[in-house]
């Protein structure tokens, strides 16, 4: 018998990644926690990954970083160019540049 997948905790469950806005250095770590729990519960796409880390925020969070056009687009057409695919990644990206001092470029060393 083939093991199932684990599936993705309730919001408010109390192992659910979490985030405090007041401590902007704190989250890549929250990506890094939520990306964990991606690969244990086997979500690989791309939607369903900015969907789930914006229902571990807040409220007004989360209506910050789905009000990106990252969030809701699949591609951004460039000029007259093809359109660009936008992945989880370029999303997190532009949440993370929201909040001044979330960047790794801001870690000790």
């Amino acid at each position: 018998m083939e093991p199932t997948a684990q599936r993705m905790p309730p919001r408010n469950h109390f192992s659910v990644p979490k985030w405090d806005e007041a401590k902007p250095r704190e989250l890549t770590q929250y990506f890094k926690e939520l990306e964990y729990l991606f690969r244990d519960c086997s979500i690989t796409d791309h939607t369903q990954m900015k969907e789930y880390a914006a229902r571990y925020v807040t409220y007004n969070t989360a209506e910050t970083w789905t009000s990106l056009p990252e969030f809701a687009a699949t591609t951004i057409p460039i000029g007259d160019q093809v359109a660009v695919a936008i992945s989880y990644k370029n999303w997190k990206e532009a949440v993370i540049c929201l909040y001044p001092g979330a960047e790794e470029s801001t870690r000790y060393t």
